[in-house]
């Protein structure tokens, strides 16, 4: 196994407790993250995901569905979801612990039902990569909903980043969206392949979902300048 974050998810399931990944990141510093805290419990999750679940309905697929804890609290309420994982280490973890509908696809593959619902927690919708992503999948999710469908999804602005001491903000306009990150993950030394992340800002995806056919309400933000939007 090559991939070091399947390799952390795999450990902590086979008992590894205390096993932590390393985020290497360009924008800002490194990042030590238990892996147990892609496995939390409902009762574990910041509010943003709690109130994310609540407002889930009718038949649901969780995009990005990682451990498959979002999935699992949905499945013991009795709703009906489908869990979705590009990574096939993910998919096998989260039939282990008994997600009962688990698909391994990328989701632009995916030819299967219409939903009711999309969820995409802890910022799924970074997969995007870039604003060009972000509007193909948004244009593309239209064929995985139905007409009366919604997704839910979260966000953070990292405009506070560049943040000066006497308040102003400052952005080389010339380089690319301040919401675009490069990752790289670690564990135990192991390093993987970088991949690209997007997070955008409350305004650009009230704009691109609008380009796509949808509106799009902000439900919530934290105090950490994370936010919780529906687009329908």
């Amino acid at each position: 196994m090559h991939d070091p974050f399947e390799k952390a998810f795999n450990d902590y399931v086979a008992g590894n407790d205390k096993a932590n990944i390393i985020v290497h990141c360009n924008k800002g510093d490194d990042e030590i993250i238990p892996v147990s805290y892609f496995f939390r419990k409902y009762e574990e999750m910041p509010e943003l995901e709690k109130i994310a679940l609540g407002l889930c309905s009718g038949k649901i697929l969780d995009i990005g569905a990682g451990s498959g804890s979002h999935s699992l609290y949905l499945q013991d309420k009795d709703f009906d979801v489908t869990a979705l994982d590009i990574r096939s280490g993910f998919v096998d973890i989260m039939k282990k612990r008994g997600v009962k509908d688990v698909i391994h696809s990328d989701v632009f593959d995916y030819k299967g039902n219409k939903f009711d619902t999309l969820l995409m927690l802890m910022n799924g919708i970074g997969f995007t990569q870039n604003f060009y992503g972000l509007s193909a999948f948004l244009r593309f999710a239209k064929k995985l909903l139905k007409p009366s469908g919604q997704i839910i999804l979260d966000s953070s602005d990292l405009m506070y980043l560049y943040k000066e001491d006497d308040g102003s903000y400052v952005i080389n306009l010339n380089e690319d969206y301040y919401g675009e990150v490069e990752y790289i993950i670690e564990y135990m030394g192991t390093k993987g392949e970088p991949f690209s992340w997007l997070y955008v800002d409350f305004d650009n995806l009230s704009l691109y979902a609008e380009e796509a056919g949808f509106n799009c309400k902000k439900i919530f933000e934290d105090n950490h300048y994370n936010y919780l939007a529906s687009l329908f």
